[in-house]
């Protein structure tokens, strides 16, 4: 008989975990941020020890992954209207190399080697440091390269995302809000949350509007 419930909670846990993944709307495992894999490692834990132990229930379990993923939700929700916490809670990409120019102070706080940037440029087919005009470090501990004649960009983290101005990003490339508000207004545009998307190209803003 115990044999039985165990493969009737299996069952049961397979298509509950399955619901859960998809109201969270994880796409790519590999993607993943800190707060991300915290949320799985922790489902995953609570699902396995209501699995074939008496003295956990699995609506106990159910319930408790219920709160675990509402709190996630609430969480997400808040990042994406408050740039801050999301940087709190997800952290921030961080430039290895900007313009062509390694940042060793950066990588020694991220305790991130040469030989570990040289690894990730050979994967990508790169042969060289000389041939990176960006490397930056994403907040999955993924490595983005954009080679030096490939780039068309100033710095290829946007200025403006979904109304609210970058200011680390300016800080980075020397600007400010009213240097950026003068190109906007040379497009025509006064109100910079009205944009939802600005990146700066090497010759120009390039914008997206955001939708009526």
């Amino acid at each position: 008989m115990k044999y039985v419930e165990i493969f009737i909670e299996c069952i049961g846990a397979y298509f509950f975990l399955i619901i859960v993944l998809r109201f969270l709307g994880k796409k790519e495992m590999s993607k993943l941020s800190v707060a991300d894999l915290i949320v799985f490692l922790i489902i995953s834990e609570l699902v396995t020890m209501s699995i074939g132990d008496d003295s956990v229930d699995f609506i106990q379990a159910a319930l408790a992954v219920l709160v675990i993923v509402i709190l996630d939700k609430m969480c997400t929700y808040i990042a994406m209207k408050n740039k801050k916490i999301k940087v709190a809670l997800e952290g921030h990409p961080t430039f290895i190399v900007y313009k062509g120019k390694l940042d060793q102070e950066k990588m020694a706080t991220l305790n991130y080697t040469v030989d570990d940037l040289c690894h990730h440029l050979r994967e990508q087919g790169i042969g060289s440091l000389s041939e990176v005009e960006f490397a930056i470090m994403e907040i999955d501990g993924e490595l983005s390269i954009i080679e030096s004649k490939n780039s068309q960009i100033e710095l290829p983290e946007s200025l403006i995302n979904n109304g609210e101005i970058n200011y680390p990003a300016l800080k980075l490339i020397n600007r400010n809000e009213d240097w950026l508000m003068k190109q906007l207004k040379k497009h025509g545009i006064d109100d910079y949350t009205k944009i939802f998307y600005c990146l700066l190209e090497k010759d120009r803003l390039y914008y997206i509007e955001k939708e009526k």
